[in-house]
């Protein structure tokens, strides 16, 4: 670093605390901006993504409780109200649902 600022006193005509204060806010810009390009390229975005992690095998799951009908329709309403479930996956988890709920009260 003593040398980059012995180049840019040179170059600039500044004394060395300026150069200095300049070689460090350059440095400065240079990590914040590789950060940046590190945070928003990684390829990993939207519903296609989260699909990809998480699956679809929610969608027609039954339970062995009969509580968990009732926490897995929670959860499958929230992924079918903001579409995350396509509506073919909604309607087989809600024919499959109101099944297991027949099952579960007889």
């Amino acid at each position: 670093m003593s040398l980059i600022i012995t180049i840019i006193a040179g170059r600039l005509g500044v004394g060395r605390f300026a150069a200095g204060a300049i070689a460090w806010a350059a440095f400065a810009v240079v990590v914040a901006g590789a950060i940046a390009a590190a945070t928003t390229s990684s390829g990993v975005d939207g519903v296609p993504a989260l699909r990809l992690a998480i699956g679809n095998s929610l969608a027609g799951a039954e339970g062995m409780t009969a509580d968990d009908p009732n926490k897995i329709d929670r959860t499958m309403a929230s992924g079918c109200a903001v579409k995350f479930y396509t509506p073919a996956e909604c309607d087989r988890h809600t024919k499959a649902s109101a099944k297991r709920h027949a099952e579960l009260k007889s």
